[in-house]
């Protein structure tokens, strides 16, 4: 059976779980004010409570964003830190894909556009779909726009994410219907080890070495 933890810091939201023999552990802290603080105690604590060691990981799962410049930079140094030191492999996932699906799952959505504020009038955007296997899968690749700037594939498609401006929602009303507080749907680290396993499972994997957080424009995410 499958261990492993997953880490999002890639928002205001830190979430961390782990998963053994089918069992979910979970930590999340919805307005962490400081992501690093304690960040090395946490995962500590929810191996503890898995009853696991870091030897036993098959892999670690993080967020690589697009997302806040200092969050990512948090969850990615402790990573590479452990999967240096233990020799454990590490998954990277999409946190726009993380939020796609924490919206199926929690939702029950098929069809989501997810949009995240990214500041200066720009917003980080993807679409995403459930498979046949209730994952989320890549519509559009994660990218940086204007907030007034979607253009979405035919069909309707449901809108997640604080990152819907009034003029996106103007502009759009025919492509997105946001769900009720679509703001409050965020990455989940325990919604990101289904998506991871698969990962892990095609063997899609990397190194500490080779772990890269997706910015997309740094200047943005500060």
């Amino acid at each position: 059976m499958t261990k492993c933890i997953a880490i999002d810091t890639s928002t205001t939201k830190f979430s961390l779980a782990s998963y053994k023999e089918g069992i979910f552990e979970e930590y999340n802290v919805l307005d962490s004010k400081n992501h690093a603080k304690d960040i090395y105690k946490n995962i500590n604590d929810i191996m503890n409570q898995s009853e696991m060691e870091m030897s036993e990981l098959d892999f670690i799962a993080i967020g690589n964003g697009p997302g806040r410049f200092s969050g990512l930079r948090v969850s990615a140094s402790a990573i590479q830190a452990i999967s240096y030191v233990k020799k454990i492999p590490i998954v990277s996932i999409s946190s726009l894909m993380v939020i796609a699906q924490v919206a199926i799952d929690q939702c029950s959505l098929d069809k989501i556009a997810v949009a995240m504020n990214a500041r200066k009038g720009k917003i980080y955007f993807g679409c995403y779909g459930k498979g046949d296997d209730n994952l989320a899968h890549e519509v559009i690749k994660d990218c940086l726009i204007d907030n007034d700037s979607l253009h979405l594939p035919e069909g309707l498609f449901y809108g997640v994410g604080n990152g819907f401006s009034q003029e996106a929602k103007h502009h759009q009303n025919n492509s997105i219907e946001l769900i009720e507080r679509p703001e409050t749907v965020l990455p989940d680290a325990k919604a990101m080890i289904k998506l991871a396993i698969k990962k892990y499972e095609l063997g899609i994997i990397t190194d500490s070495f080779n772990i890269i957080p997706n910015y997309l424009m740094e200047e943005v995410t500060n």
